[in-house]
């Protein structure tokens, strides 16, 4: 197993798997509260959760190719260990940025999420979990 550091933790192909899982889920969950367009609110719950599948599928590449993951609240060391995995992880690495830019947001934000925005955070999402998936799959 790959050795950790204070801002990463070992992490084995089960672990991935899981991450996997609920990036999976998070995604579904993203999509189907965008669809729905039933509230106002809409678009910042499915921005949120297009953030959190990224952050899961991220985790999940790192702990299959690598053996650790980024751990804290720093996403440099998610930046820095999806540039090592291979193949894709620079690609992961600009899908992730854009999701961690819009994360205060739409976590945290008191501002009203527009539907555009969040559709082409789900779009990315999207990607990233695809990539993801490759990744772990090899």
């Amino acid at each position: 197993m790959a050795r950790s550091s204070p801002r990463s933790a070992a992490c084995t192909p089960a672990d991935s798997r899981n991450r996997l899982r609920q990036a999976e889920a998070f995604l579904r969950a993203a999509t189907a509260v965008l669809d729905s367009n039933d509230t106002l609110d809409a678009a910042g719950v499915a921005a949120a959760l297009a953030v959190l599948a990224g952050i899961a599928a991220s985790d999940a590449a790192c702990c299959a190719r690598l053996g650790h993951r980024a751990r804290g609240q720093d996403h440099r060391e998610v930046r820095r260990l999806l540039t090592t995995v291979h193949p894709g992880g620079v690609e992961m690495m600009k899908h992730l940025d854009a999701l961690l830019a819009a994360k205060d947001d739409a976590h945290y934000g008191a501002n009203v999420m527009i539907a555009a925005k969040a559709t082409a955070l789900v779009g990315r999402a999207a990607r990233l979990v695809a990539l993801s998936r490759a990744v772990c799959a090899t």
